[in-house]
């Protein structure tokens, strides 16, 4: 059960409700420092610009694997991007024992305690109208989830190409973005109850836990909200090394979700990946080459952004057919049913 919505200057709340915002120390990891920093200091402009409005200081969980993170780190990163966030909020730094990405998150929700939880990476900086785009929906009592509109950041040929070809929409497809049966992990808010009840499943999947995870409630009958009013702007990848094993697991997890969601047969998912392929090319090379202007790339890169959505695309295929030949992969409970936690 499923609604769109756009936040106008109606659904401005004030006060805010009382909200945790849970932030994870995997991502900022593996970008590049620049962005991290940037997407601090946006979320802590985002906090300033709604300080007025705020029922009290919102609780802020830095939550961080303490066998890949340093103890300094968080606090060096918010003296230096982010110097007010202290005095905005109280925070929480939240060391764990090896716990990855979706693990985080359950973590991080179990040990909130206000109404509201807000998932935010910490590579990606909130836009302004953010908190009210996901806090507003919530005034219906129905609403158990929020998802934003996530974009991806560019800066040079790689990263321009990336923005055309990925998974997240361009800002100038805020429309087309409501119509997309998706909350992405990175940028969401839920009741903080519910999600306790509900956490993000146990699934051998890289980072299809949140598809699932919102398929599984959809086909629960739980209401959920998609908007394109609370904003976040996402690093790019950084590199082509990390960008190649990007695409193998992509590959993965598209195999494990077309077994899941389109046919089980190892027939079945070869053949989807040749249609998955072709599609994926179809979509990335168009928006290429009559969207190129709306991220700055210019006409003579465009031949050159075809061809590394092309390798990009090309691992992830091989990495799907390779799953489709030798994974096997075992059903999950009908749709409709709780998925393991």
């Amino acid at each position: 059960m499923t609604d769109a919505t756009t936040t106008t200057s109606k659904d401005i709340l004030d006060p805010l409700p009382p909200f945790t915002v849970l932030i994870e120390w995997e991502n900022a990891i593996d970008v590049y420092d620049e962005w991290t920093i940037k997407a601090m200091s946006a979320f802590e402009s985002e906090l300033i610009r709604c300080q007025n409005r705020l029922s009290g200081k919102p609780k802020v969980m830095y939550i961080y694997d303490e066998t890949a993170v340093k103890e300094e780190t968080i606090p060096e990163f918010l003296d230096m991007a982010a110097p007010r966030l202290r005095e905005l909020a109280d925070i929480e730094l939240v060391p764990t024992p090896g716990l990855t990405y979706y693990k985080l998150k359950n973590f991080g929700v179990k040990k909130t305690k206000t109404e509201f939880v807000i998932m935010l990476d910490s590579d990606a900086g909130p836009m302004p109208g953010w908190l009210d785009g996901l806090l507003a929906p919530f005034e219906d009592k129905e609403v158990m989830a929020v998802g934003g509109f996530t974009v991806l950041g560019h800066e040079d040929l790689l990263s321009k190409t990336m923005a055309l070809t990925w998974i997240f929409n361009l800002p100038s497809e805020r429309v087309k973005t409501l119509k997309r049966m998706k909350i992405n992990a990175n940028n969401a808010a839920c009741r903080t109850e519910f999600f306790q009840n509900n956490p993000f499943p146990d699934i051998p999947a890289y980072k299809k836990q949140c598809g699932f995870w919102l398929r599984d409630l959809d086909a629960r009958g739980h209401k959920w909200v998609r908007t394109n009013e609370a904003m976040t702007l996402h690093a790019p990848h950084p590199g082509v090394k990390f960008l190649t094993w990007r695409a193998w697991i992509a590959g993965l997890d598209r195999d494990y979700q077309a077994y899941h969601t389109v046919t089980s047969s190892r027939v079945g998912r070869i053949g989807y990946a040749f249609y998955f392929l072709a599609k994926k090319l179809r979509r990335s090379w168009w928006r290429i080459l009559t969207k190129g202007g709306e991220v700055g790339l210019p006409i003579w890169q465009r031949p050159f952004a075809l061809l590394i959505a092309l390798g990009y695309f090309g691992v992830l295929f091989v990495a799907q057919l390779w799953s489709a030949f030798t994974r096997r992969i075992e059903p999950l409970p009908q749709t409709g049913e709780q998925l393991p936690a």
